[in-house]
């Protein structure tokens, strides 16, 4: 048995954060409705690259879920959606702070309609402060969080990540154990909550090392100066003979005097934590030395010692790397539409009951007239309000 089954997820969020925090739940058995506008649903899956009518990034977000179009700006799709929220476990929506209150939506609309809800709010800065009514993607999050000042090289500007940390990391993740912790709690009190989750706020733990060194020391870190951010020789990122590159992690004494062992370079172990200049000394020694050798090759020499070392794998060497293939976080699934589609695998291995995908990611609005039949309307209803643009 899942851990979630039995429990209804409402979830009118759409991007990254909202889409990661449901599949979450989803996987883990909860029933997730994707609420979604009658007028194209969900933006990603219009956003290519496409596979098949959806796109790829709709795709991983999005299993294990039903999609029902719902046009809760209309008053009979706003009761429609109230007389789900009444036996609903959870409702997500990362709308801007207000925007739910103007439609009747909030919690405070619905907290005596359903006293056991947990309801989810989850902004780019969440409900309060001076920044809640600001518009902001990924890359300003960072860059407001201290996160983006950090990442990049000694003397060159901060770089643009490619990666969603704000979203993925600050965001869904925090906000999918945010509403399991409330329903834990539920199940010992009997009464829901409302979780303010902000993306920002779920920047921290990503700073806790570089924040926690800064307060202890009063001393603003460098880009690319700092010990685990490219000023130190024991843990940086080498270019190799064939142009290809390897990240070295050798930041405790036993790995760096195995390291400086392996390239015959002992001189260099009494210097693990010398000053900035003499790391910069160190860096460029051993510079030259990875690039005597390719990639391969230094792999095969590195192995026989106990170092923390690692190839810099590009996308389609991730995919086919050995520990990942083992742990199978990446395949393929079938779409009965759309054909071949990626998956991300659920990231945490339980010994029984393993979370995987169920139904493929959902065509707009498959399963509205299945839901709403569950609800008492007849099918001559259900016409009447496709006509009128509710559903």
């Amino acid at each position: 048995m899942l851990p979630l089954e039995g429990m209804q997820v409402l979830d009118l969020s759409q991007l990254l954060p909202g889409g990661l925090c449901t599949q979450i739940l989803a996987d883990l058995g909860a029933d997730v409705i994707k609420i979604e506008n009658p007028q194209g649903g969900d933006g990603f899956r219009n956003t290519a690259p496409l596979i098949g009518a959806n796109g790829s990034f709709f795709h991983i977000l999005n299993r294990n879920k039903k999609s029902m179009t719902l046009n809760i700006k209309t008053s009979q799709g706003r009761d429609i959606f109230l007389s789900m929220a009444a036996h609903a476990d959870v409702v997500i929506e990362n709308a801007r702070p207000g925007t739910m209150k103007k439609m009747g939506l909030a919690y405070e609309d619905m907290q005596d309609l359903n006293p056991k809800m947990v309801y989810c709010s989850l902004t780019g800065f969440g409900q309060t402060g001076p920044y809640r009514d600001r518009p902001a993607h990924d890359i300003n999050i960072l860059a407001i969080s201290g996160i983006l000042d950090l990442l990049g090289e000694k003397g060159r500007p901060p770089i643009v990540p490619p990666i969603m940390i704000s979203g993925a990391g600050g965001g869904g993740i925090n906000a999918a154990l945010g509403i399991l912790a409330a329903l834990l709690r539920r199940e010992r009190t009997g009464k829901g909550q409302y979780l303010d989750v902000s993306i920002l706020d779920g920047l921290s733990p990503f700073l806790a090392l570089m924040m926690s060194e800064y307060l202890a020391r009063k001393e603003s870190p460098v880009r690319g100066e700092s010990r685990i951010g490219g000023g130190h020789a024991c843990y940086n990122i080498y270019e190799t003979r064939d142009g290809k590159f390897l990240a070295i992690g050798c930041l405790e004494e036993k790995f760096w005097e195995e390291l400086c062992r392996c390239l015959k370079k002992e001189d260099l172990i009494e210097d693990l934590m010398a000053p900035l200049p003499r790391q910069t000394e160190m860096i460029q020694e051993l510079k030259v030395i990875f690039l005597q050798k390719t990639r391969d090759e230094w792999m095969m020499i590195l192995g026989q010692y106990n170092i923390c070392f690692s190839p810099v794998n590009s996308l389609p060497e991730a995919l086919e790397d050995s520990q990942i293939r083992h742990r199978g976080l990446w395949f393929q699934a079938s779409h009965p539409v759309d054909g071949d589609i990626p998956q991300q695998a659920f990231p945490v291995k339980f010994s029984q009951d393993q979370p995987v995908l169920r139904i493929p990611p959902p065509l707009l609005g498959e399963h509205t007239q299945e839901i709403l039949k569950t609800l008492g309307y007849t099918e001559s209803t259900i016409e009447d309000m496709r006509t009128n643009g509710v559903v």
